[in-house]
């Protein structure tokens, strides 16, 4: 072999080697980012599926009220996770959750809802405990906006929103079963779509936080808003008595 065949065949080998450890860097890659999507993503649904599972029963059944009933759901080893992955999460957990036999119409229509209220409410609470660490005062706590997708379930979820904290945006695409809203502590609840009713509690002075259905602000901080007083008037707000 020549000295110019010699060298030709080295740069070969050499590209060769440069092509084999991209590919080791590219395999490398995509298994850590097949590592995070699970840890961040895949693990917390499995979890929540088989709390849910578990416990469906339990809180739907629950003798006490909804206040115990709520108490219970978020006495669960409900997931910690970013609060940026909570929208992502809820409704991966929704979709790929078995909803559709009949016999889950029950525990879909009231333990659903507070189920996954009191998952979103564990992580803003979180989310604001860390955020107080780092000095950052609560006004100036950015809050966290969930877009909820329930157009496609079987059923309505009664008690969306139930005591939605201060810093949560939620954003219900679709329909809600009974209760919605109802002892909202601080935060935003925006209903795009029909509401089986609302509880006489989410009208109460207690209710802080802020409702907006069919593109209408209808009640903030403890009070009807002039638009919301006038759709009550008419008869258009579903109430429950």
């Amino acid at each position: 072999m020549s000295k110019e065949s010699f060298k030709q065949f080295v740069k070969r080998q050499e590209e060769k080697l440069d092509k084999a450890e991209k590919m080791v860097e590219r395999v490398k890659e995509d298994l850590k980012e097949g590592i995070e999507e699970y840890e961040m993503v895949e693990k917390p649904v499995k979890e929540l599926k088989k709390l849910w599972e578990e416990n469906k029963a339990e809180i739907v059944y629950y003798p006490g009220g909804i206040d115990e009933m709520f108490l219970l759901c978020a006495s669960l080893p409900l997931p910690k996770t970013s609060p940026f992955l909570l929208e992502r999460i809820s409704n991966k957990f929704l979709k790929e959750s078995d909803l559709k036999r009949f016999e889950e119409r029950v525990f879909l229509e009231r333990g659903l809802g507070f189920f996954l209220s009191a998952f979103l409410n564990k992580n803003i609470e979180n989310y604001i405990s860390s955020q107080k660490k780092k000095g950052i005062k609560e006004e100036n706590i950015k809050p966290v906006e969930v877009h909820l997708k329930v157009e496609e379930l079987p059923v309505r979820l009664g008690y969306l929103g139930y005591q939605n904290p201060e810093k949560l945006h939620l954003i219900i695409k679709g329909n809600c079963g009974d209760w919605t809203g109802a002892f909202m502590k601080g935060g935003k609840l925006n209903i795009k779509g029909k509401v089986e009713s609302f509880a006489t509690s989410t009208f109460s002075p207690d209710n802080k936080g802020t409702i907006i259905w069919k593109d209408t602000e209808i009640w903030r901080n403890g009070n009807w808003t002039k638009e919301g007083k006038e759709m009550r008037e008419k008869g258009e707000i579903p109430m429950e008595w």
